[in-house]
This record gives structure tokens, C-alpha cells and sequence, in this order.
């Protein structure tokens, strides 16, 4: 069975997902160390945030909110999820109007303790001489590299 949701539905349900785990409260520690993921793009007002989300900003996740998510098991289902969306480019939507996917991930099955937790962990990395853009690019390539291990030969430890 598969549901079928308007692009604007899945980009509301993402964020909503990520609002309801307080994906924000570690948003917020790195955006205050002068970090961003959203820096360069037209259509970040400054002061306001994102004027225009698209299924691809609102699916990628960087190294710290991939490392968060791991570690409250919703990693899987978040990228399940939303590698069934066709069309996302680079702040740029393809998407079509109504796409069909096998499932949405359930709201309120998470909290937003330990993102908190997290929060509070990088306060005290920063405030003690700590990168957080290192640790997020640490954290995003550490990803990036398991997952060419899983899908290449090449990067398997022989």
C-alpha cells in the first residue's frame, strides 16, 4: 500500500518530524557558532530564515542532525522515507506536485530530550575551544563513508 501526499505535505511532514524530535535545539547551538547550512542561499532572509523549502533541504540532514537521529534510531526511516521523493536537487525542486511513497514516519513516537541533551553537549564543545563546523564535517564524511563501504567494494576493508 502506498500513500500518496503533495510535495508541500511531505515538506511540512519533514519538518514537522524534525520540530517534533527538537532537531532545532542543535540548529540553534550551531547556527550561534557561526555555522549554517542554509549560508549562500537566495532564499534565506536574514533574521526571518527559509522563505522557499524544498523536499531536498528539508530531507538533508548534516553531519550532527545525521549523528542525532543514529543515535535516537529514526536515521533509517528518515532516509527511507525520503529517498522515494524524485526530483530533489540543490536548493532546487523537481519534485512533482503529488508523489507515492510506503510511509510517513509517525509524529509523537519521539521527544525532544535528548536533542536537548545534544544541544547542551555542543554548548560545552564550543565553549571550550571545540569546531563545531569540524565535528559537522567530521560527522557528515564519517556518513558519507560507511554508506560507499555498504554500496561499493572498492571502500570495503578487505
Amino acid at each position: 500500500m502506498s500513500i500518496e501526499i503533495t510535495r508541500e505535505g511531505l515538506i511540512k511532514h519533514g519538518v514537522a518530524v524534525l520540530q517534533s524530535i527538537g532537531s532545532h535545539h542543535i540548529c540553534h547551538v550551531c547556527i550561534k557558532s557561526g555555522n549554517s547550512c542554509c549560508k549562500g542561499c537566495d532564499f534565506l532572509q536574514e533574521g526571518v530564515g527559509c522563505q522557499k523549502r524544498n523536499t531536498s533541504c528539508t530531507a538533508w540532514l548534516c553531519g550532527l542532525q545525521k549523528f542525532y537521529l543514529k543515535e535516537i534510531g529514526l536515521l533509517k526511516e528518515w532516509e527511507h522515507m525520503w529517498e522515494q521523493v524524485p526530483g530533489q536537487c540543490f536548493r532546487r525542486d523537481e519534485t512533482p506536485h503529488t508523489v507515492k511513497i510506503d510511509s510517513l514516519i509517525k509524529i509523537g513516537k519521539y521527544d525532544d530530550k535528548a536533542a536537548k541533551l545534544v544541544a547542551k553537549k555542543l554548548e560545552s564543545f564550543a565553549e571550550e575551544g571545540g569546531n563545531i563546523g569540524k565535528l559537522e564535517t567530521k560527522l557528515a564524511l564519517d556518513f558519507e563513508v560507511k554508506k560507499m563501504e555498504k554500496i561499493h567494494p572498492l571502500y570495503r576493508d578487505k
